[in-house]
């Protein structure tokens, strides 16, 4: 008798393991990092995506460039204000500095890549963005 409840809980944990769901890493990149919606992409006044301090944010899913001068769906000026970023989607973002003669690429956020801190040479530098399906390279326009 003790055998065979022994042999009914063995089994029984065995299907159970076997059902368990892993989380592949497609799936997680697309569940997105937080406080950023799934497959958007965001922008973030301070370090941190604004965790210790707060500040504004933009959230963008379909929107392919823009002018933190004048954001759409925003109000405000937010040029040279950018410090984090989080991609959760499949597009590459490039970042730009409007220079004195041309613009400068500061920043290429690939797909599913997050930006804490942008670093000490692009940190409060971004003029405007592009976004490009895939992995793409940025243009250096």
């Amino acid at each position: 008798m003790k055998r065979s409840r022994t042999a009914g809980l063995a089994a029984g944990l065995v299907l159970a393991a076997t059902s368990l769901t892993f989380v592949g890493a497609d799936e997680a990149s697309a569940q997105g990092t937080a406080p950023c919606p799934s497959y958007y992409y965001c922008f973030y006044e301070n370090s941190s995506y604004n965790r210790y301090v707060s500040g504004w944010h933009l959230n963008y899913y379909s929107t392919t460039s823009g002018s933190f001068s004048n954001p759409p769906s925003s109000s405000g000026d937010r040029h040279d204000e950018l410090t984090s970023i989080i991609n959760n989607g499949n597009r590459t973002i490039c970042i730009y500095n409007n220079g004195f003669f041309d613009d400068t690429l500061i920043k290429r956020v690939a797909p599913y890549q997050d930006v804490s801190y942008i670093g000490d040479s692009a940190n409060d530098k971004a003029d405007r963005w592009k976004v490009f399906s895939g992995n793409s390279a940025c243009p250096s326009d």
